[in-house]
């Protein structure tokens, strides 16, 4: 009698799930003109989108969406999608500071030097109070129609230094109403504090009055702890320029941060915002930033400056407040994530606790309670026929091996 040997080959269900892309092409109706997505070799999306029809090209994000600003048309060239990595929407609502040297302009001029984009749109009003905004349609309407990643709150110049009272009474509560406004009218959306900055030679037409800001360095200080204040009650974020422009003043070096009447900034102290801004907003490497030589600086105030910010903001990230939109990189932003910091793009939540299973501990219960049993045999492969061992085969792949009692 010969011997036969059987070997059990197990092998792993599989399920191949078409992408959204795919899906766009397979559901195409073939219609003259019809725009059909490319997509990559893995399903995803190309960066780039070309609508022959029409001859327009423009610049995708991960889910398909058109990255505003990026379309091009016949005769205009195609858009450098391959740099096109991160993708932000801000809306700044402030005053002359941010209105200076056009320093929205400015920050989506780096981002786009190191291959990143920002659609920006602002309603700045000179000497405009949150307050104003508050009270302010435009800004309002602005709030509630876009879907901001960020929107950036800059105070009036001198309001933050005045005493805690008046604070309390005439910047605390505006500041609260904009960012319920923004959190309850963008799902993903999250505040930004512009932090600003002590006058030249401190706030002179208050001194008599409130002699805590009669020097820089006074008034700088009741600034920087009302911002922090500010974003600390309200869970936002900080865009710190403020102790930027206090570090370079410490050091002493020859950058001069001020126009010529002692509060607004200089081009250099504008520039100072922007790389801050753009730290914040991306959280780079500020040292990774090129030299532009549209923006006429030097090498070495180059340098500095983006020495400085790398210091006191991407070194000290926590101290801020700031984090990415989307922690995980999971494509669901941290206001939306059951599970912010740990990678879920499927969002999983088998106990239905709004907490999801990447984070609280049962991934693997689910998966063992989730499995579907889809053949069970004999250890010949044969179908059931009482009792004995059996194969358990389940929709994961998975094989278990149990002894059946009838």
């Amino acid at each position: 009698m010969i011997k036969k040997t059987l070997f059990f080959v197990l092998i792993p269900f599989l399920n191949f799930g078409q992408t959204p892309c795919l899906d766009a092409i397979a559901n195409a109706t073939g219609a003259i003109g019809e725009f059909i997505p490319q997509c990559e070799e893995d399903g995803s999306y190309s960066p780039m989108q070309c609508w022959g029809s029409t001859g327009y090209c423009w610049c995708v994000d991960e889910n398909g969406i058109e990255i505003a600003g990026t379309s091009l048309g016949p005769g205009e060239g195609l858009p450098n999608c391959a740099q096109q990595i991160d993708s932000l929407n801000i809306l700044f609502l402030g005053n002359s500071y941010t209105a200076s040297n056009n320093l929205p302009n400015m920050i989506s001029t780096i981002a786009n030097s190191m291959g990143d984009y920002l659609f920006t749109e602002s309603n700045l009003v000179g000497g405009a109070t949150l307050q104003t905004h508050v009270n302010n349609s435009n800004s309002n309407n602005l709030i509630m129609n876009g879907e901001w990643d960020y929107v950036v709150l800059q105070e009036q110049s001198q309001y933050p230094a005045f005493p805690l009272w008046q604070v309390e009474e005439e910047v605390f509560p505006y500041a609260t109403q904009l960012n319920e406004l923004i959190t309850n009218y963008n799902n993903c959306g999250q505040t930004i504090f512009f932090m600003t900055w002590g006058r030249e030679n401190g706030d002179q037409g208050n001194c008599a009055n409130w002699p805590p800001v009669c020097t820089y360095e006074g008034m700088d200080d009741l600034i920087q702890e009302r911002y922090i204040m500010m974003a600390n009650e309200n869970e936002a974020a900080l865009s710190p320029v403020g102790a930027v422009w206090r570090y370079i003043r410490d050091y002493e070096y020859d950058i001069e941060l001020y126009s010529p009447d002692g509060s607004h900034p200089s081009f250099l102290g504008s520039y100072v915002a922007a790389v801050c801004f753009y730290t914040t907003l991306f959280q780079k490497d500020p040292l990774e930033i090129p030299l532009n030589e549209d923006f006429n600086l030097s090498e070495d105030e180059t340098e500095i400056i983006h020495q400085a910010v790398k210091i006191i903001v991407f070194d000290n990230f926590e101290q801020w407040n700031i984090t990415s939109i989307d922690m995980d990189n999971d494509g669901v932003c941290n206001n939306l994530d059951n599970c912010p910091e740990d990678y879920n793009p499927n969002q999983a939540d088998f106990d239905l606790d709004n907490i999801g299973d990447a984070c609280d501990g049962i991934a693997l219960h689910e998966a063992v309670q989730n499995k579907k049993l889809i053949k069970s045999t004999d250890l010949l492969g044969r179908q059931l026929s009482g009792k004995g061992f059996r194969l358990h085969v389940y929709d994961d792949g998975s094989v278990e091996k149990k002894y059946l009692v009838k």
